[in-house]
C-alpha cells in the first residue's frame, strides 16, 4: 500500500510540474502559418502572413570578428520575440538599438536570427542585415 500510495504522489508531482512548464513558457512543438510568403534577397527577407505562430530562422554567414547588424521591421497584431544563435546552437547577447541589433561574430561560420511570432495575424516582418 504504500509502494502505491508513493508512486501516486510522484505521477501527480510530475503532472503538476510538467503543466506548470507549458502554462509558464508555452513551448511550441510546430509552427502554424496561415497565407505564408518569403521574398528573399541577397541581404534580407520579407515575410508576410495571414497568422504566424511558430519561429522562422534567418541564416546569415559570418567570419569572426565581423559585426552583424540586422534591422527589421514589424507590422501587424501579435507578439514577437527576436534572438540570435552561433553556429553551434548557443544564444548570442546582442546589443539592442531601437529596431536594430548587432553581434560580435565569434567564430566563422552561419548564424541564425531568429523571430518567434505569438499569434500575430495580417502583417510582415522586414529583415535587412549588413556583416562587416
Amino acid at each position: 500500500m504504500k509502494k502505491f500510495f508513493l508512486f501516486l504522489v510522484i505521477v501527480l508531482a510530475l503532472f503538476f510540474l510538467s503543466a506548470t512548464y507549458y502554462y509558464i513558457f508555452q513551448p511550441k512543438f510546430f509552427d502554424k502559418k496561415i497565407n505564408w510568403s518569403e521574398k528573399e534577397f541577397s541581404n534580407g527577407v520579407e515575410l508576410k502572413y495571414d497568422y504566424f505562430d511558430g519561429e522562422k530562422r534567418i541564416p546569415i554567414k559570418a567570419l569572426k570578428g565581423n559585426t552583424i547588424k540586422v534591422t527589421y521591421l514589424v507590422g501587424g497584431k501579435g507578439g514577437m520575440m527576436i534572438e540570435f544563435l552561433d553556429p553551434h546552437g548557443f544564444f548570442v547577447k546582442t546589443k539592442p538599438g531601437g529596431s536594430t541589433v548587432s553581434i560580435v561574430a565569434e567564430t566563422d561560420g552561419e548564424y541564425h536570427f531568429v523571430i518567434k511570432g505569438n499569434k500575430m495575424e495580417n502583417g510582415y516582418i522586414k529583415v535587412d542585415w549588413i556583416v562587416e
